[in-house]
């Protein structure tokens, strides 16, 4: 079955479920509560993408035909685990126990977060200013705050244009991303470029048989991607420009997946900037091209208060990825090789020697 016609089938089955999904205030208690749990990026809206992304993790937990009754009792034991998992969350930086998650609770590169959750102000962040924390709205600054932050960059070097040689080295590593045509000056443009997609939601532009990527992966992105792949049938390549990132590694893996199953190929060019999270979604190409001048970052993980680096090598936390790359091929050692690279709040940008090491390209 082709894509196309493969499209037309699953719209027919998804379309009559999300029109009943949609939330009105007329709707009984128990159809509100499965078009919230169909909300997959919760916020607070339906599209035919988004339910069928979530028809697809059902899927994985129940192979073959369902009964209702089956759903209801697999959905039921969903949200219980998705609960439990959060209340273990909270509870691991809540080290004393008292209900609320205050700064000198979290390691350095949580403080910010937390002081973001603590809706009301309060020094402390609840369970329940936790669990309804938005991350991409949290992660990703707004167009006036890009303004601030480029305004004060270029207000310190008091020039229109900031020299990268004129940098010590560790500013060059930190600043070199935003040099797009690699010219070693940077341009309030181009610094305004891509800080402005650096916190954009990932996004696709379609032009012929490629469909062109840029922006941070987010919950929304394995539904852009199966709108992508159902709607676009002549897409064979994904050619990620500037992808930084991911907020949410769970739906980023996911969305990689889709991509990966599909058959399509993915492409960075001379001018590309893609990691931590863009680097494993570039992993999931079928051909996989990269360019001389591309840059490709890898970096640890984080989630909690111990660095993954810190946890044991039979931990839970690590399978996912490792399942991830067994999927794809790519050799156990590149997941250990990335959270030494550099730490969470670092990146390492990697040699052509590791890019081949690694199977990071194909040809």
């Amino acid at each position: 079955m082709n894509r196309k016609t493969y499209k037309y089938l699953i719209l027919g089955l998804i379309i009559p479920l999300w029109g009943c999904a949609q939330k009105t205030e007329t709707q009984p208690q128990t159809e509100v509560a499965l078009a919230e749990f169909l909300d997959g990026n919760q916020d607070g809206t339906l599209n035919p993408y988004e339910v069928l992304d979530v028809m697809f993790q059902l899927q994985e937990e129940h192979v073959g035909d369902m009964s209702i009754k089956d759903f209801n009792a697999l959905v039921a034991e969903i949200q219980d685990d998705d609960a439990q998992e959060e209340q273990e969350m909270f509870d691991e930086f809540d080290t004393n126990g008292d209900g609320k998650i205050t700064e000198d609770e979290v390691n350095e590169e949580m403080i910010d977060i937390v002081l973001q959750m603590d809706t009301d102000q309060s020094g402390g962040t609840s369970f329940a200013e936790f669990t309804n924390f938005d991350f991409t709205e949290g992660f990703l600054a707004d167009d006036e705050e890009i303004k601030e932050m480029v305004d004060g960059m270029f207000m310190t070097v008091g020039k229109d244009e900031i020299l990268l040689s004129e940098m010590d080295e560790e500013d060059q590593n930190e600043m070199k991303d935003l040099d797009n045509n690699r010219d070693g000056t940077l341009t309030r443009e181009e610094v305004t470029s891509f800080m402005t997609i650096n916190n954009t939601p990932a996004f696709f532009e379609v032009e012929g048989t490629t469909a062109y990527m840029n922006g941070v992966i987010c919950s929304d992105t394995p539904a852009d991607v199966l709108r992508l792949l159902l709607e676009h049938p002549e897409v064979t390549t994904i050619e990620m420009r500037i992808v930084p990132g991911s907020i949410d590694d769970v739906a980023n893996l996911r969305a990689a997946l889709y991509v990966h199953k599909f058959g399509l190929d993915t492409k960075v060019n001379s001018q590309s900037y893609i990691a931590s999270g863009g680097t494993d979604f570039f992993l999931a190409g079928n051909k996989r091209t990269v360019e001389d001048g591309a840059r490709i970052g890898v970096h640890s993980w984080a989630g909690g208060n111990v660095p993954a680096i810190e946890l044991p090598k039979d931990d839970p936390e690590h399978q996912k990825y490792l399942e991830y790359y067994r999927a794809l091929d790519i050799p156990e050692s590149f997941y250990w090789y990335t959270l030494e690279a550099a730490p969470a709040a670092g990146m390492h940008e990697m040699t052509e020697e590791e890019i081949n090491t690694y199977k990071v390209k194909t040809e």
